[in-house]
């Protein structure tokens, strides 16, 4: 059997020697090569990250579509390298991805990274009107297009890109005006109350006169608003009627003659023959509350600007020398250092600082005469140190100064309490008013004989313009729910102590009077909801001065106040509404402390009329919190001693 077996054994291999010389016979017919398979479709939600592409070294590579890094692309590794990437270096720390990664149907999300971005799509009209925006906005030239430098930006960014010339962009930025300005008519004419006006005259770098038409009104939530209606250059001959036409033609396009409840004239063009003729017109149309007794209306900022700029001209030589003081520390290194150990001598604050003003705003000449005083025994001692000083005060004028400025502090903290209000409401005026009177009544009977002589020239300037608005902004006080009419009757105590009952008295029957007048025109506008009405035996006048007033040393809104009592007195709110949007300061703050006319600068003054209206209307309505020049405060130079 054994025997058998290994006979059976040699055979077997015999049979595998012959096969393979069949496998290994060079005659045989050459086999066809293995079929290749198809590509198929990754399903892994890791290529919604990741590209396939030939690397370098000709091998297919796997490459990050978030970071570029490269991973090889085979059967054996898979992608479980991948989906580390992934979860290690684009998933916020913390966050369970396991079951994200694993999910086909779920592409994991990476934090603010869009998986598969579109393809970006160039959009004529959408770049149109961002670009007009942005040249109203910020006022670029209309020629910013057409620079080289511009160009090859945009072509970067854009090869597709299709440049407009200056012209289209001034037609779409007049296109933008009549657009804006359609929206701002139909805001005038379902505006259910009344809108005070101020005219302002600006001139152009060559003398051209335009005017500047502002609205003023607290809208429907009780917020102080205000829209640049007009900035039209103004024809010849600029008299009185000409002005009265022209300005009535302005009025009647926004519709807004029959809602009118003051005006507030710029001091160029206050020529009593322009007010009277228009409101002459108004009266004849029933237009005007009380018959137009307060349409004219001047504007606080400007009185007190006025006053400041007499009180400047009597101080014209000592403030040129402060300004020269500041101009030679500030000229070199060495000068700074001598002064430096000057004011070290003396333990003066180094961090004080001195600062140089701007001649034709008179706030930065005041700050610069604070900042000057602190360092009135450096100035001096450096006077006798360095010979080449010689516009150091003398004893005499350092007096003088100082007492000009507490005079002037009172002035320029009054007027910021109304030109930096958030809301600079009619009833901020009357205090701040009051106490500038005060005090020039007080310093006119004081005994320096110039100081004297200097208050009574503003005295008298003050007087003459006091007595056109002092009766409507008393009004105004009085709808302060924290004076009434207590703030009042003290204060003409302290400015017109003999006249007191008269000025008090006259407050009075005007408060009333104007209160009938709007309680009047509210009942006869709901005839129906009056019939309904059971007789009052007090009116909401009555009542609300006899409450309790509101602590007056605790802040308060006003406006904030009346939106929530507005249901308690609705006459009486409907009548605080338009007394309180009376325009009391500039639309821009820093206009409040200028003793100069308002000028265009080059840019602006080198428009034709249409396109800078168009350009300062449109920002005004679409851009409003950055101001009616979009220039910002100007405090002066601020010279660093440290």
């Amino acid at each position: 059997m054994q025997l058998s077996g290994c006979k059976m054994s040699e055979d077997n291999m015999d049979m595998n020697k012959s096969l393979v010389t069949v496998e290994t016979d060079p005659e045989a017919e050459t086999p066809k090569p293995a079929r290749k398979k198809p590509n198929r479709k990754s399903y892994s939600t890791v290529w919604n990250y990741f590209t396939k592409q030939m690397g370098a070294d000709g091998k297919e590579k796997a490459c990050c579509n978030l970071c570029n890094r490269e991973y090889l692309v085979s059967p054996v590794f898979g992608t479980t390298n991948l989906h580390r990437h992934i979860e290690h270096h684009h998933i916020p720390k913390g966050r369970n991805v396991g079951p994200i990664m694993v999910a086909r149907a779920v592409p994991v999300q990476p934090a603010n990274v869009a998986p598969n971005p579109k393809p970006f799509k160039y959009d004529d009209a959408a770049f149109k009107d961002n670009l007009t925006r942005a040249i109203v906005q910020h006022e670029y030239k209309y020629e910013l297009l057409e620079e080289d430098g511009m160009k090859k930006i945009l072509a970067t960014i854009c090869p597709d890109l299709k440049f407009l010339d200056t012209g289209t962009v001034k037609s779409d930025v007049v296109k933008l005006y009549e657009k804006e300005r359609k929206k701002v008519l139909l805001l005038f004419e379902k505006l259910a109350r009344r809108v005070s006006l101020s005219i302002d005259l600006w001139t152009n770098v060559k003398t051209e006169e335009y005017i500047c038409v502002t609205a003023h009104y607290i809208d429907r939530d009780w917020k102080l608003q205000k829209r640049i209606l007009n900035f039209k250059y103004i024809p010849s001959p600029h008299d009185g009627t000409s002005l009265t036409g022209f300005i009535s033609s302005l009025f009647k396009s926004w519709r807004v003659e029959n809602k009118l409840f003051c005006i507030t004239v710029d001091d160029a063009l206050s020529d009593d023959t322009l007010v009277d003729i228009y409101k002459a017109q108004l009266n004849g149309k029933k237009a005007l509350l009380l018959q137009g007794k307060f349409f004219s209306c001047k504007c606080c900022a400007r009185v007190i600007n006025l006053i400041v700029h007499e009180a400047l001209k009597n101080i014209d030589l000592i403030v040129y020398k402060i300004r020269e003081c500041v101009k030679y520390v500030k000229g070199s290194p060495d000068r700074k250092k001598k002064f430096l150990d000057c004011a070290k001598k003396y333990n003066i604050d180094m961090d004080l600082g001195l600062r140089q003003d701007i001649p034709t705003k008179w706030r930065t000449t005041y700050l610069m005469i604070e900042s000057i005083l602190p360092y009135k025994d450096a100035f001096n001692d450096l006077q006798n140190r360095d010979a080449s000083f010689t516009d150091c005060l003398d004893s005499n004028e350092w007096q003088f100064i100082e007492k000009m400025y507490k005079f002037l502090k009172i002035i320029y903290d009054a007027t910021c309490t109304f030109s930096t209000a958030t809301y600079p409401t009619a009833n901020l005026c009357f205090q701040a008013i009051c106490k500038i009177q005060y005090v020039l009544k007080e310093e006119s009977r004081g005994m320096d004989e110039i100081i004297q002589s200097v208050a009574a020239k503003m005295l008298s300037i003050f007087d003459s313009y006091w007595r056109e608005f002092s009766t409507i902004l008393s009004v105004a006080v009085v709808l302060d729910p924290r004076y009434k009419l207590d703030l009042v009757d003290y204060a003409f105590e302290k400015i017109q102590k003999e006249e007191k009952e008269f000025y008090v008295n006259m407050v009075r029957q005007s408060l009333y009077g104007i209160f009938n007048e709007y309680k009047a025109n509210l009942a006869s506008s709901s005839k129906s909801k009056d019939k309904e009405r059971k007789p009052e035996g007090k009116s909401e006048l009555d009542r609300y001065l006899e409450e309790p007033k509101s602590d007056w040393d605790k802040p308060l809104e006003v406006l904030e106040w009346w939106k929530e009592n507005q249901p308690r007195f609705p006459e009486l709110a409907k009548m605080a509404r338009d007394i309180l949007a009376i325009p009391i300061c500039p639309a821009d703050p820093e206009s409040a402390f200028s003793i100069g006319g308002k000028v265009l600068d080059q840019y602006r003054g080198s428009l034709k009329p249409d396109e800078l209206e168009a350009l300062i209307c449109t920002k005004d309505w679409l851009f409003p919190s950055e101001g009616s020049d979009g220039k910002g405060e100007d405090i002066g130079l601020k010279v660093e001693l440290n």
